[in-house]
């Protein structure tokens, strides 16, 4: 078990052996475990994002060609109440969860890809949303170039990532009162164990993103106060 020490030692997997190694840790620590979760604390910071994400998307229409990039099981793309929906995922069962979970199955497309590489033509895409996905990609700046890439010039990235430090903070905080795993079941006690490759955040994020994207608008989740996670709207530069 990896140590809850100041500076973790991440995963460090060689380019030829991601995809099987991601697909591994898809099928254990996929979202639904999240969004299902017995305890009422997690569902609610997991719907306050998706509610974030929603309404950083709007307005919408039917015409809106949207990416979801790195769509998991499609819990967030079955909240998007119009447009037409390309699921991405490098993982295939994640895309084979998400069809089979898909509501408004035509007006959505399911895509195995790799979202450093994707499949798609320069200014695609109207919208993109990834949610949950830089912290665990081989490359963040390949991830946000090649998004970067694929959105329309007046096009919006809605992207969310965890705030680690926040996070470890409050899970060591559980484990020093010894009440970790009544409170969270089936949660790593570490971030390291949980398919991250890097510690993320705000900070992390506005590195990344560099002379690409302009940050139009930042939410805490589940509050601004108490940023377990980052919503951000972002622009093209």
């Amino acid at each position: 078990m990896a140590s809850m020490n100041k500076f973790p030692t991440y995963p460090r997997i060689s380019k030829s052996s991601f995809r099987s190694w991601n697909e591994e840790m898809f099928i254990r620590y996929n979202n639904e475990r999240v969004y299902y979760n017995k305890n009422p604390i997690i569902r609610f910071v997991e719907r306050k994002r998706v509610e974030a994400i929603i309404k950083f998307l709007q307005p919408l229409s039917s015409s809106d060609q949207i990416l979801a990039a790195g769509c998991g099981e499609g819990y967030i793309e079955n909240k998007i109440p119009i447009g037409k929906i390309t699921l991405v995922d490098l993982s295939k069962e994640a895309i084979r969860r998400a069809k089979s979970n898909s509501n408004r199955q035509k007006d959505k497309k399911f895509i195995v890809a790799d979202l450093e590489h994707l499949p798609f033509a320069k200014s695609s895409f109207d919208k993109i949303e990834c949610s949950e996905v830089i912290e665990h990609v081989y490359s963040p700046k390949s991830l946000l170039s090649e998004l970067h890439r694929v959105l329309k010039p007046n096009g919006s990235l809605v992207i969310t990532f965890p705030n680690e430090p926040f996070i470890n903070l409050i899970k060591k905080f559980f484990i020093f009162l010894r009440v970790f795993h009544f409170f969270f079941p089936n949660v790593p006690k570490n971030m390291v164990e949980e398919w991250h490759l890097r510690s993320y955040d705000l900070s992390s994020f506005r590195k990344d993103s560099g002379h690409l994207w302009k940050i139009e608008n930042i939410q805490g989740v589940p509050f601004n106060f108490s940023p377990i996670r980052y919503v951000v709207l972002c622009k093209k530069l």
